[in-house]
């Protein structure tokens, strides 16, 4: 800390002088930055992870300009895009005024998202009491905005239009970086077509994004196969040196060898054991890793060429004799869009909250409906349910359907006749949404009806166990959407989070 300013601090007042201390500490220590400013746009503390403190120390050294190159590997719900993306475009504002910031994705929705909570901070008055920083123009733009001091924002898809604008300004100092968050989808990194997609658009676009070469490029990502863009960039395929910080769920007491030709690794200083036990303890982590090629890759970071399905099914439990500890119920709808053979099927699932945490099937509908017929079917199972107060405890929520094509058209309607509808917009993909409630299915609180009482669990069961590589995944969905909102009863999360 610089005492330059020590005799003007003497005369200010005592919060002039808080302020000015919490402003050095922030734009010294990205950990501090994020920890002051967490609760301005989430409404509670920041649960520091003893990982955090590896990661912020590590984009510390990308805005001193140590580091200009870095990939950083991490588990799926470990804080990665809220630390390397949101915190670090707003705290780059904060150091540098005119900075300018490109962000891109694999999904257009999601940078949107991202550039929104981003303006968010900067527009918080936390943040305003330190730096002041307006908006120019339209002062609700989500991906592409500016500040009156001349920073820019920039986002979109990694596919989307990019060319015409750089990261970072010609100069001394922070300047501005190209954050890339996720730049390929789970499921669509199977495809070597798809994976090279992403591959050849950063090195005929993105690379030439950036103003200078000493402006940093951080790729932040679970590792999803040993050709995505990490392995490429690690391997020398863009022939730059990446320093690379991998954090695996599980830390290893012996770590493996540096595999590959052109990272730089990071000590990340941790000991052995659960990389954070609050997420996912000691008991959750064995039983991921029954899923080899899944835990080697989403949470080890160290993919192989081996596939597999993501559930299993010891995980699932069954339920028989009702005990009643439900707390409150919801309905959850996957709407196909077309009515052919072909085609998917429309679900309509009850679930219950437990007030163990668990979430629990209750009943199912599933079939292919026209509009009239759909529409009919979603009065009917709400009714249903709506009066089996003594079969299932707590109160009936709400209907959570899908906000796409005939899903729009069925919440219109429902709402129309007064039952509480809620669509759910889709920002991030199934496989990503498959990942993040894998936890909760691995510790054992998923539960579903008995074979015996409920003939259409098999096929549920079936697809289930299959996806993502069975024929249809139209169950998956809602389930998806339960258990994100149902498992873990003291989350804090809001439903946004889960989409």
């Amino acid at each position: 800390m610089s005492l330059s300013n020590a005799p003007s601090l003497l005369k200010a007042s005592p919060q002039a002088i808080l302020d000015s201390l919490d402003r050095i500490d922030c734009e010294d220590s990205h950990l501090a930055f994020v920890a002051r400013h967490f609760p301005a746009i989430e409404g509670a503390p920041f649960n520091v992870g003893r990982h955090h403190a590896a990661l912020c120390q590590t984009l510390d050294k990308v805005i001193t300009g140590e580091i200009t190159r870095l990939v950083v590997n991490i588990p799926p719900g470990f804080g990665k895009t809220l630390l390397a993306t949101k915190m670090l475009a707003a705290r780059g504002f904060a150091i540098n005024p005119t900075a300018r910031i490109l962000h891109t994705s694999y999904s257009e929705q999601l940078v949107t998202k991202n550039g929104s909570q981003i303006r968010d901070i900067v527009q918080s008055a936390p943040y305003q009491s330190l730096w002041q920083r307006s908006m120019r123009g339209d002062e609700n733009a989500k991906s592409m905005w500016a500040t009156a001091e001349g920073g820019e924002f920039f986002g979109n898809s990694i596919f989307g239009q990019i060319t015409g604008f750089r990261a970072g300004r010609l100069g001394d100092g922070f300047t501005g970086a190209m954050i890339i968050d996720d730049p390929i989808k789970p499921d669509d990194a199977k495809s070597a077509t798809k994976r090279k997609h992403v591959t050849d658009t950063y090195w005929n676009t993105l690379r030439s994004r950036v103003m200078h070469p000493g402006v940093p490029i951080v790729v932040i990502m679970q590792r999803l196969h040993v050709e995505d863009l990490s392995g490429w960039l690690l391997n020398g395929g863009s022939g730059e040196k990446w320093h690379h910080l991998s954090l695996p769920a599980l830390i290893e007491a012996e770590p493996p060898e540096n595999p590959y030709t052109h990272a730089i690794p990071i000590d990340h200083g941790l000991s052995a054991g659960p990389l954070w036990d609050a997420v996912l303890d000691h008991k959750a982590l064995e039983v991921l890793q029954t899923s080899s090629a899944v835990w080697q890759a989403h949470y080890q970071q160290r993919p192989t060429v081996a596939e597999g399905v993501l559930f299993k099914a010891e995980w699932i439990r069954h339920w028989r004799d009702y005990t009643g500890n439900i707390i409150w119920r919801g309905i959850f709808v996957d709407s196909a869009q077309k009515t052919a053979e072909t085609n998917d099927y429309t679900v309509f699932q009850c679930w219950g909250a437990c007030a163990d945490g668990k979430a629990r099937m209750l009943d199912q509908v599933r079939g292919r409906f026209d509009a009239p017929t759909l529409q009919k079917v979603a009065e009917e199972f709400w009714g249903k349910h709506r009066a089996l107060t003594t079969i299932a405890s707590g109160p009936l929520r709400g209907m959570w359907v899908e906000d796409k094509v005939s899903g729009t058209g069925l919440i219109q309607m429902l709402a129309r006749k007064g039952i509480p509808v809620i669509g759910i917009p889709r920002i991030r993909d199934k496989i990503t949404r498959a990942q993040d409630v894998l936890p909760s299915f691995a510790a054992g609180l998923v539960e579903v009806p008995d074979k015996r009482d409920a003939p259409w669990v098999q096929a549920y069961l079936d697809e289930i166990l299959s996806f993502p590589d069975g024929a249809y995944d139209d169950q998956v969905d809602p389930t998806l959407d339960a258990v994100s909102m149902m498992c873990g009863a003291g989350s804090s999360r809001s439903v946004s989070d889960f989409l």
